[in-house]
């Protein structure tokens, strides 16, 4: 496909439009056209075009699939959010290398027995979001920790017993 748009560029110039399907697409080649697009007409080409099954799952909520203002305000939101999280406290890389040595610490309690991983690789991911959001982690069995996720690898009567 690129190089049958190439081929349309020189026909067309470096800005064309086709339709895939019945929506139309508009296409920029060259590196002059991109900067140009981008820059100097930021707000134009920064909207992001209608997707039906979006609209379907997210109904122009969250931030991958949203546009113009809305989008602005949760950008704003959502960098301000994660500044807020790393200003003054452990960066995600040290939240991460410190749940490495409670996973390996844990695998090391297996002994080199087979065993389902999942629930303590689970347990690391969620205790890294933890950490961030809550400012501190979990033991791995801990029954309240555990119900924070839906993890297969623990059934209902497995969590019940140890209550």
């Amino acid at each position: 496909m690129p190089e049958s748009l190439l081929q349309l560029s020189e026909t067309f110039g470096p800005v064309f439009t086709i339709y895939l399907s019945n929506t139309p697409v508009v296409v920029l080649i060259g590196y002059d056209c991109v900067k140009e697009a981008l820059l100097n007409n930021g707000e134009v080409f920064s909207m992001r075009g209608p997707s039906e099954v979006g609209d379907l799952l997210f109904r122009d909520y969250g931030l991958i699939l949203t546009n113009g203002e809305r989008w602005r305000q949760l950008r704003r939101f959502s960098l301000s959010a994660l500044i807020t999280f790393g200003m003054g406290a452990k960066s995600i890389e040290e939240r991460i290398q410190e749940e490495v040595h409670y996973l390996t610490e844990e695998l090391e309690k297996t002994k080199g027995n087979p065993f389902n991983p999942a629930h303590i690789l689970t347990s690391a991911i969620c205790n890294v979001l933890c950490s961030v959001v809550f400012g501190e982690r979990f033991d791995y069995q801990d029954v309240k920790f555990r119900t924070f996720f839906c993890n297969p690898a623990c059934d209902d009567n497995e969590i019940s017993a140890e209550k």
